[in-house]
């Protein structure tokens, strides 16, 4: 055989060895590809699931605090009025009250006891009962000061304190300190006198109006 032939046969050897390499290779990488290509596959999967699974660190909602049951609510009990404000209600007149009723019967005494000796004024202030028929009887204080030419002043006239009072539907009645300074005027000269007492007040409603039915000194 001729060194040409000899030539050629070994080119075609070698073409034919390198095109089987070839040919080896692709298959190499058609039968890798789509293996590693389902690999890559298990493992996103394996990650989705393992995300899937993990606890999730979200914030849970406040927990709804539990309503109590109408067994379980504890039960209010209503305070009761004292006697004092229920008795005060039920008279319909406060200590208040028949402390200026009171009041406002001192203030009048320097008017009712002096000229021109007002019973119209009294009679705002004082209800038809012993106090009425002492101050407008024949022989009652004003007459007295009128037969007499005499008649009282008052330099002071006040009520310190409310000692008790007790409430009453119909007739209540105030215990209070009162200081009196007063002079009597008469023909004789001027005669001053300081005291200083407790007196109970009875109070009476009439046409509608709340007035001092007596008084007296409390003992």
């Amino acid at each position: 055989m001729s060194p040409i032939k000899v030539n050629l046969l070994g080119q075609i050897r070698r073409h034919n060895e390198r095109g089987f390499s070839n040919s080896q290779a692709l298959l190499l990488l058609l039968l890798v590809f789509p293996i590693g290509v389902v690999g890559l596959g298990l493992v996103v999967l394996l990650i989705q699931r393992q995300v899937a699974v993990a606890p999730q660190t979200s914030t849970p909602p406040p927990a709804q605090a539990a309503t109590p049951s109408q067994e379980d609510q504890p039960t209010t009990i209503q305070s009761l009025p004292s006697r004092e404000q229920a008795s005060t209600e039920q008279a319909g007149l406060s200590q208040q009250e028949a402390r200026a009723i009171v009041e406002e019967w001192l203030s009048v005494k320097s008017q009712i006891f002096a000229p021109p000796f007002n019973t119209e004024l009294a009679d705002q202030v004082v209800a038809s009962g012993p106090l009425w028929t002492d101050l407008t009887k024949p022989d009652g204080s004003i007459q007295w000061l009128r037969n007499n030419n005499s008649y009282y002043s008052y330099s002071t006239i006040r009520v310190n304190r409310v000692i008790s009072y007790l409430p009453s539907p119909s007739m209540p009645s105030i215990v209070v300190s009162v200081t009196e300074v007063y002079t009597l005027h008469s023909p004789k000269g001027n005669e001053t006198s300081t005291n200083t007492k407790d007196w109970i007040y009875t109070l009476k409603e009439e046409g509608g109006r709340w007035k001092i039915w007596d008084y007296r000194k409390q003992s």
